[in-house]
């Protein structure tokens, strides 16, 4: 019963890491195929006066800022990615309704946020080029408008007086990530006809700027913003005028979150295995008490201090192991088992699931030199009391 203490404090050690280490593969999985290499911003309201302007005037991002952006990063881009929503409009096709978000935006949203065209195609350069009339449904739009199935591509749908040519269907690939809108939820528009169409003008809501990978974010961002701050004439050390945030801080952040939870998790394991331990080393004094006087005879006999400390520090070493090493096969075990079940019932297209739930080598080789040691600690004061009993004080112990 003391060994089940060590046996059971190891193995929600390494079930508690293993099962930590599939929740975080689960996330890192979910967010693996958005660009993290990105930055998000859009205007808000200047802190400080500039050029005759003063505090707290509105800044919007306009097709300009586009202009500028392109020009000055042209050999750091990857994409440019501008964003305008329209929220509330009621789509219908025949007697079917829904109440979508249209975004207007560019093809290159398509690799921003993770998607999966299931009819038709994307939007293209000609669509912007051209102020095409075109749209992209969400999964869900489509799945209300057209509830028989099949292609919808070439139907038109209705929105605010106005109908538009489906060309697209798409689906979320992560559910972990939404910028402004649901892509499941939405109607995609080139921006250039969600501009006309709704009385826009030039202005754009968000711009998504993603770099190539050598080129990190985070060490760019006072660049990006500075041409759209040259150009609305705000002052170079103004940060309130623009909003923004990288994915790579964000990316950053889930990482020390779960740095923080596996420094928990250890700090439990290790705590409900100190708990055996303790035991352990309990029952290992009242083993040398009632041993007193087996002690003092070998004692008696001509055995050395070190015998006797050897024999009690194995003892503690061997019951120790025995139980430690039965909990960590134990929970690598369970970790198999749960690896295969998850394996053999995947989660739905864009909903969280745990991902290969496992401790690595190092882990275990960790635990079992925790279990070594110990064993070696929980034994060495019942040791070192059996190493003092001297041999007439012992046969004298009733």
């Amino acid at each position: 019963m003391t060994a089940f203490g060590v046996f059971w404090g190891l193995l929600m050690l390494i079930l508690l890491v293993g099962f930590g280490e599939g929740i975080f593969g689960g996330i890192v999985g979910s967010l693996s195929s958005i660009p993290s290499n990105s930055m998000f911003f859009g205007g808000d309201h200047t802190s400080m006066t500039y050029k005759g302007f003063g505090i707290n005037r509105t800044i919007q991002t306009d097709n300009d800022d586009l202009v500028l952006l392109k020009e000055d990063l042209a050999k750091q881009m990857e994409y440019l990615t501008p964003l305008n929503f329209v929220r509330g409009n009621e789509a219908t096709y025949q007697d079917q309704k829904y109440s979508a978000t249209m975004v207007g935006t560019y093809g290159s949203y398509y690799h921003v946020i993770p998607q999966q065209v299931l009819y038709g195609r994307y939007i293209n350069d000609i669509d912007l080029h051209e102020h095409r009339k075109v749209c992209v449904l969400g999964l869900e739009v489509y799945e209300t408008l057209f509830p028989a199935g099949g292609d919808p591509c070439g139907k038109l749908i209705k929105t605010g007086g106005i109908y538009y040519t489906v060309v697209g269907v798409v689906k979320k690939l992560s559910g972990m990530i939404n910028l402004g809108a649901d892509i499941d939820r939405s109607i995609l528009l080139p921006l250039t006809t969600a501009q006309l169409t709704y009385n826009q003008g030039d202005h754009i809501d968000l711009i998504v700027v993603t770099l190539k990978e050598k080129y990190p974010i985070s060490e760019w961002e006072d660049r990006i913003l500075s041409k759209p701050k040259e150009h609305h004439f705000v002052h170079p050390d103004d940060k309130a005028a623009f909003w923004s945030f990288n994915l790579q801080e964000i990316f950053d952040s889930f990482k020390m979150l779960f740095l923080g939870i596996n420094i928990l998790l250890w700090i439990v394991g290790c705590g409900s295995l100190l708990a055996g331990l303790i035991g352990i080393s309990n029952i290992m004094l009242v083993t040398v008490k009632e041993r007193t006087q087996e002690i003092g005879v070998r004692r008696a006999l001509g055995a050395k201090p070190f015998t006797i400390l050897s024999q009690i520090l194995a003892e503690s070493l061997v019951l120790t192991s025995a139980a430690g090493i039965s909990g960590l096969m134990l929970g690598i075990w369970i970790l198999h088992i749960a690896d295969s079940i998850l394996k053999a019932n995947p989660a739905p297209d864009g909903e969280f699931s745990m991902s290969n739930p496992h401790i690595s080598f190092s882990v275990a080789i960790a635990a079992f030199f925790v279990i070594v040691l110990g064993g070696l600690l929980a034994g060495w004061m019942p040791a070192h009391r059996a190493m003092k009993i001297k041999a007439i004080d012992a046969l004298r112990e009733e």
